[in-house]
């Protein structure tokens, strides 16, 4: 069950390691910043990892939700939608705010794949397919899931240069990409590498 103090340092833990890295981000200076004890931390989340993968847990549902919904909002058309993803991401990216992908981040800081960081980067991808593969099966477009993934990996590109750059046209670049790639996956013949390798 939630409680402010759980609530204060989940905000302030998600602040400092968005924007100044996870390892480099000391726990003490988090407990600090959030104004709570050590037995916060120990008791809501066991350890620094812990907190870490709440952090990234929490922002996952809230990225997925936020796309999902600005999606929604721009259109009924599922075809549409898609499109629209790359519209919010854009948004994203122009913001002041903006200083890149968390998720890449815990990649790249937690190399040990089997680590709860990164098996908790991971799911957030695995869950952007997702949003992009019911969209697919929604405009009843084929190889869905597979498709989903793609766009996925396309989004996630956007999100790497994006922060690089520091402007919204990565997000373009891909929005044009996903409409070239839907247009083709739209049409007679359409097979994703994958499958093709396996047809053989």
């Amino acid at each position: 069950m939630s409680s402010p103090k759980r609530d204060q340092l989940l905000a302030c833990a998600r602040r400092l390691f968005e924007t100044e890295g996870f390892h480099t981000t000391g726990i003490d200076r988090v407990l600090s910043e959030a104004g709570v004890a050590k037995m916060t931390l120990y008791n809501n989340f066991g350890s620094k990892d812990g907190l870490i993968v709440a952090v990234l847990e929490e922002a996952s549902d809230q990225m997925i939700d936020r796309l999902g919904q600005t999606a929604k909002d721009a259109s009924h058309d599922p075809y549409e939608q898609i499109l629209g993803i790359f519209e919010a991401l854009g948004a994203w990216f122009s913001h002041p705010e903006f200083c890149g992908c968390m998720f890449q981040a815990a990649v790249a800081e937690f190399p040990d794949p089997d680590s709860a960081p990164a098996i908790a980067a991971r799911a957030h991808q695995n869950r952007s397919a997702s949003l992009f593969g019911d969209l697919c099966k929604q405009a009843e477009l084929p190889h869905a899931p597979t498709l989903g993934r793609m766009l996925g990996m396309l989004a996630s590109g956007a999100m790497c240069t994006a922060r690089q750059v520091q402007t919204r046209e990565p997000a373009d670049h891909a929005r044009q990409i996903a409409e070239i790639l839907l247009e083709r996956a739209s049409s007679a013949g359409f097979v994703p590498v994958n499958l093709a390798t396996a047809a053989h």
